[in-house]
């Protein structure tokens, strides 16, 4: 009995050395890029140089790749080759299409790299911005990512900091939220009225949405249902708004969200959109796993993430308090 005693506390001794050689081997948080963003109107611009010429690109995490403009493309003479991958948007587009930047500039970074043209022919018309910066340009999970909206700051890290220890700012209310990274997007479970439903952080969007079918599925909604609001959002006929209660990330909670009701579109201006077959015919382009949300900058501008993507998740609270602007001295001189 005394022997396994002395074993006993060997093993315990060992277990608490291997736990502190643990703890000091994963090491705090080491900041590798910053970015200041450009904010307007529910939208975050990330500045980028291609080939020395300063432009602005969306960034959108419900991008996929990232993306330029087709006209900007020829604008700037990038040479450009056809792929065998096809980018499908929200409104039916496609696009295979990609051109080749030889110096491609965002923060403190900087490489040769292939974006997609985008499939809209009219994507950016009337706006600042020239092109999608997506997760792949956001180190595809190579790096973990910081987005506070209230002081427009991104930033990258290692990911080999100890897990859990990545909170570093000030917060009230903080959730801590698993998710996963599937095709480069970041998919997530939300709760929306006391339902749950798989959601997507899409900062590309403007407003946060949800299909129709999961309208249908979860809440019994449909255009005629009262209380709907009829719009015709974003060219979608038959989109419509619904104000819900609350939209909960597992501790942080929005009050009163709105969230539009879109009709399913994707590839449906696609020419090559052809039959295939497996356990079910379907398109090419239909989405087995599309998520029922899309949460949007109508409600992210709202709040602060951190995605740690080999811990498989992601750290919300409020957004910091946006910057103050510097008092201007009062002018003392007499004329």
């Amino acid at each position: 009995m005394r022997l396994l005693g002395i074993i006993g506390s060997l093993a315990i001794l060992v277990a608490c050395l291997g736990s502190q050689a643990s703890a000091e081997d994963c090491g705090s948080l080491k900041h590798i890029n910053a970015i200041d963003l450009v904010g307007g109107p529910n939208r975050a611009l990330v500045p980028v140089s291609i080939n020395g010429v300063p432009k602005l690109f969306l960034l959108d995490t419900g991008g996929g790749k990232s993306q330029i403009s087709g006209t900007v493309a020829e604008e700037l003479e990038l040479p450009q080759r056809e792929g065998d991958t096809r980018m499908l948007d929200l409104y039916g587009h496609a696009s295979n299409k990609f051109a080749r930047v030889e110096k491609f500039g965002v923060g403190r970074q900087a490489g040769d790299i292939e974006l997609m043209v985008e499939p809209d022919p009219n994507f950016g018309r009337g706006t600042r911005y020239v092109g999608i910066f997506a997760p792949d340009l956001m180190g595809e999970g190579k790096y973990d990512v910081e987005i506070d909206f209230g002081t427009l700051k991104m930033n990258y890290f290692l990911k080999d900091h100890c897990p859990g220890r990545v909170v570093y700012w000030p917060h009230n209310a903080l959730a801590v939220t698993p998710f996963t990274f599937h095709k480069q997007h970041l998919h997530l479970m939300v709760e929306v009225d006391g339902k749950h439903l798989s959601a997507e952080i899409d900062t590309g969007s403007f407003n946060t949405s949800m299909t129709a079918d999961a309208a249908k599925r979860v809440f019994d909604i449909v255009p005629e249902t009262p209380g709907n609001v009829p719009l015709n959002a974003q060219g979608m006929v038959a989109a419509f708004g619904r104000i819900f209660s609350t939209l909960d990330f597992e501790g942080v909670a929005v009050k009163n969200p709105h969230v539009i009701i879109i009709p399913e579109l994707v590839g449906s201006k696609d020419p090559d959109n052809g039959i295939r077959t497996g356990s079910l015919i379907k398109r090419y382009d239909d989405l087995d796993d599309q998520p029922d949300m899309l949460i949007g900058m109508d409600i992210l501008r709202k709040l602060h993430l951190y995605i740690a993507f080999d811990e498989e998740k992601i750290y919300i609270s409020e957004s910091s308090p946006p910057p103050t602007a510097p008092t201007q001295p009062a002018n003392t001189s007499r004329q």
